[in-house]
C-alpha cells in the first residue's frame, strides 16, 4: 500500500463528503482516533476496513491504495447477487449517511 496516496485519498473523500473525523468513525464503527491515526499515517486500516472504507465512499479498494486511479467500482465482473448486496449495502450506507447530516444540521 501507498500510505501516503491513502492518506490523501482519505483526506480527500472525507473532505468531498463534508464529514468530521467522528462521522467517518461513527459510520465505520470504529474510534475518532482510529481515523485520526489513519490520516496520519500512525496506522493502518485493516484488508476488512479498507473494503469498509471503500464501500462507504464508493471507490474501489484499489483507488484508496493508490493502485487505480478510477473512482467508481467496477461491477461487469460481479455475479447479479453480489451487485445486488453491493446495492443494499450502498443505499443502507446512504441512509446511515443521511442520518448523519439531519444530525449534524440540527
Amino acid at each position: 500500500m501507498d500510505r501516503e496516496v491513502f492518506i490523501q485519498r482519505l483526506r480527500q473523500l472525507r473532505a468531498d463528503w463534508r464529514l468530521s473525523q467522528v462521522e467517518l468513525a461513527n459510520a465505520l464503527c470504529v474510534s475518532r482516533s482510529c481515523v485520526r491515526n489513519w490520516e496520519l499515517g500512525d496506522s493502518t486500516p485493516t484488508m476488512e476496513m479498507l473494503a469498509d472504507i471503500a464501500l462507504f465512499f464508493r471507490v474501489s479498494v484499489d483507488y484508496l491504495l493508490g493502485l487505480d486511479e478510477r473512482t467508481c467500482i467496477q461491477i461487469n465482473f460481479l455475479s447479479d447477487r453480489a451487485v445486488s448486496a453491493i446495492s443494499d449495502l450502498v443505499r443502507t450506507l446512504e441512509e446511515e449517511n443521511a442520518g448523519i447530516n439531519k444530525k449534524t444540521n440540527k
